[in-house]
């Protein structure tokens, strides 16, 4: 069985404000980032209760240029995802123009040095990585579910789980950690504008439907997902 190194130690916290200290972040830059959001997004393809974009990336860290990658598709094990895996999803291809956002540009800086130990460890010249924008929209009776719906762990040695907006009509929406026996350890709801959530896969992890509880209820959140090559099924 292969072993899944501890890049996190299961997870790590780190607060939003921390992420882009580096940055004179002002309310412009959030609402700019969140417009940028909602105009690259769109129903998912394989299920109406999530809407979402993807741009898939490689990152040469020794010149340290991040590109946008040739082949636009994703690929999950079904072991990783029981909905959904087996075979390659494509989804709304998000602008590169992402890659020029201060915002952006902060948070791969701060995320860079995981990145870098991930290659240098396993002797991966380029890093493969996917951008996923994801919102779980619900109104009121209805739930809005990530795929794969529970506790699983990935198949990407690196994950890093960014929230955009959480209204505050939301019911649900935070992220559960466990053991191998599927029992809870840690709950952690993030709450503030690009907390991050960074998960490996030796825990498991999951986030809790979204719901509503009254209106229009979503949760929008960015990841970052570092992808193992010999994962991807060819279709890296």
């Amino acid at each position: 069985m292969r072993e899944e190194y501890p890049y996190v130690d299961g997870c790590k916290f780190i607060e939003g404000q921390e992420l882009l200290s580096d940055i004179n972040l002002t309310l412009d830059d959030v609402v700019g980032f969140r417009e940028f959001f909602d105009d690259n997004i769109a129903l998912d393809p394989y299920s109406n209760v999530r809407i979402r974009g993807m741009l898939k990336l490689e990152y040469d860290y020794m010149s340290r240029n991040l590109s946008k990658a040739q082949v636009q598709s994703y690929f999950q094990s079904a072991d990783a995802n029981n909905l959904n895996g087996g075979s390659a999803r494509t989804f709304n291809i998000i602008d590169s123009k992402l890659l020029a956002l201060p915002i952006f540009t902060a948070l791969f800086a701060k995320h860079e040095p995981l990145i870098r130990q991930y290659c240098e460890r396993n002797d991966v010249p380029k890093a493969q990585l996917s951008i996923h924008f994801i919102r779980y929209q619900a109104n009121k009776g209805e739930a809005s579910y990530s795929s794969p719906v529970w506790l699983h762990k990935d198949d990407e040695p690196i994950v890093f789980i960014h929230l955009v907006n959480l209204t505050d009509n939301a019911l649900g929406a935070d992220n559960v950690i466990a053991g191998m026996d599927d029992l809870p350890t840690k709950v952690i709801r993030l709450t503030e504008f690009m907390d991050c959530l960074i998960v490996d896969p030796s825990l498991k992890h999951a986030v809790t439907p979204v719901g509503s509880k009254s209106g229009v209820a979503r949760r929008d959140v960015m990841l970052v997902n570092l992808e193992d090559p010999s994962r991807q099924g060819g279709y890296a």
